[in-house]
Formats: structure tokens, sequence, C-alpha cells
């Protein structure tokens, strides 16, 4: 569960409309494959049963539900899908209290592997060099860890305590990872080299939850804020390994992305889809102001142009998914229990 999202379940929902809407949802066809398109990371409900994966097919402008599940004869991913990325030609399905990491096959996604050896598993982060770093909360959330997994064998090699780390980026033979605290509060950035050795730290707001790379390089990363208090949220752009601008933000801000360019980042604040520009970094602009539900995941497809954005009712009911062109013009459907994320393909 994104535990530092808590607090929007306890928000009252509102009705909304938009320009076209339905569930265009199809089957599996033989020979589908799913590298056209945006996987849908589905969470699952808190307690009981089981995350999902969907995708939305933009060849066949159609909603395939279930994926995972459906490819490998009703083999489930577990408890809690955390985030999935692709590295090569696979795709990793980090699945948080099952504390493991599932390997499929990122065009086909028929099961390869899974990585075990991790506790509480938030991301994974492809170095480029036959390794991929691991952030973990551990099993108590409090006994932080990154670890390095050799992606050849699978198997952990080494690893390094930090605090709650969640989002990474590596950049320039670093890694940059956001120190949340897990369920306790950190406020740092720690950047370390390939090898996990921690260089130096940079402080940013509290509660460091999520990191994107823009046009320029630089590392934006967003912290959600104390618990019950919000104090302390911000949007920091880190330069180097310094912070050169920093914002603060209210309402329990979360999901920072960027679009495909880099020059345009997005983020929830308040509930809403907030736009940041680059060179504009002082005046946010405010998007899909008709979306007036429970804001729970944003992505953004670049291929398509488009901004998806998640809505959930409560912890174990069915996700609202909306995609929002360019134009304005928005398309919704129904997605998994707790959709938090999009990977486009």
């Amino acid at each position: 569960m994104k535990s530092f999202k808590f607090y929007l379940l306890c928000l009252s929902l509102l009705s909304v409309m938009f320009s076209s809407c339905g569930d265009d949802e199809t089957s599996i066809s033989d020979g589908q494959s799913f590298d056209n398109g945006v996987l849908i990371v589905n969470e699952g409900p808190f307690s009981g049963g089981s995350a999902t994966l969907d995708y939305y097919d933009n060849a066949q402008d159609s909603l395939i539900r279930d994926v995972y599940s459906t490819v490998n004869d009703g083999q489930v991913i577990g408890s809690i899908l955390q985030s999935v990325t692709v590295i090569g030609n696979d795709a990793y399905l980090v699945v948080n209290n099952s504390a493991k990491i599932e390997v499929v096959d990122a065009t086909t996604m028929a099961y390869k592997n899974t990585i075990t050896g991790v506790f509480g598993p938030r991301y994974i982060a492809d170095l480029g060099n036959g390794s991929a770093v691991i952030s973990e909360w551990g099993s108590d959330g409090v006994t932080g860890q990154l670890k390095l997994i050799d992606l050849t064998t699978m198997m952990v090699t080494d690893s390094v305590s930090v605090s709650g780390p969640e989002q990474m980026i590596v950049s320039g033979a670093k890694i940059y990872v956001a120190n949340s605290g897990g369920f306790g509060e950190s406020n740092k950035v720690t950047v370390h080299d390939l090898d996990l050795a921690q260089q130096s730290e940079i402080i940013v707001g509290k509660r460091a939850i999520d990191m994107v790379e823009d046009a320029n390089g630089d590392i934006w990363v967003l912290s959600g804020g104390s618990f019950g208090t919000n104090d302390g949220a911000s949007i920091c752009r880190i330069v180097g390994d310094a912070t050169d601008f920093c914002k603060e933000l209210s309402g329990f801000p979360s999901d920072l992305i960027s679009d495909a360019s880099g020059n345009n980042l997005y983020y929830v604040e308040n509930g809403g889809v907030m736009k940041l520009e680059l060179g504009n970094e002082g005046e946010d602009i405010t998007l899909a102001t008709n979306v007036t539900g429970t804001i729970y995941g944003l992505g953004y497809d670049g291929s398509q142009n488009t901004l998806y954005v998640a809505t959930t009712p409560d912890f174990s009911s069915e996700s609202t998914t909306y995609v929002i062109s360019s134009d304005g013009s928005t398309k919704e459907f129904t997605t998994g229990v707790l959709t938090n994320s999009f990977v486009a393909r």
C-alpha cells in the first residue's frame, strides 16, 4: 500500500462527467503483444486478494484486464503490486507485501522468474551494467535498504542501509534515492555510487517519495510532508549534489511524473493534477479540473501525448482510469483495485 496516501482515502468523492466514456474491454488474442500501449499497475486490495495488471492497447484502442493471470494460466501476482519497471526485454513486478519481484517477458507477459530475499520492496532501477538496484523498507518498515541484484542470476549480491527508500534515479554513474523514512520520517536524498557506497546526502522536504529527471538532466524530488500535518511538503530541483530550487506544497502531494520530453512535470496536490513547466517553475498550471475523485495514480504516454489519471473510491473497489488527450478530450474505463501507476510501452 502507498502508505503516504492513506489520507486520500478519507476524502469524500464527488460525481464526475467527461466528454466520452465506456469500458471497451477485450480478451487476449493469439499473438497478443504488450509493447504498444500502457501497462496499468493495480496494487490490489489492502487485505486479501491479489494485485492485477491491466493493459491499454493503443493500436486496438481497447483495454485488456488482468493480463498477468490470463497469460500465466491463472497464476496470481501477490499482495500489493507497488511498481513495474521494464529493463531490457523483461518487466519487473515489485510486490510489496509478498516480499518478491516477479520477472516476466515484457512483450508477452509470460512468467520467467521470481526474485526473493527482498523485504517490503518498493522500486527497482536499472544500473546499465547487468545489475539493478532495489529499494526496500524492510520487514518492519524501518530497517530500509538498497539491494544490488545481478540481472543474470537474479540474486542479491550486496546491500546498504538507508531510511525508507522510495523512487530512485540513476544518472551520471550515481544513484539518487528518495528517503521517506518508511513508517518514520526522513528529509534526505542520498547519493550513491553504482556499487551502493554512499557519496553524499541532500536535504529536501519531509518524507521524500517521488523523483524524475528532467530534460536538462536535473533531478526533481517531491516530498509528501509529515503524516497528519503535511508539514514539510515540497518539490525541489537537484543540480549536481545540491538543491537550487524548492517550492512549498500543500494538501499531501504525491505522484510526481514527467512527460516524454522531460520539459513538463505533473503531480497531485490538494486532490488535483498540477503541471510544472521548466523555465516557469514558480507558476504551476492546474489540469484535469473535471477530475473530482480521489486521485491515486498518474502516468504519461509519450507516444500518444496523453495523461493518465486513476481515481479510487476505497481500499477494495475497482478504480476508474481517465485518459486525457492534449486537446482536452477524455475517455474513461474501469481498471483494477487501487490503480497506482502506468508504464508506457
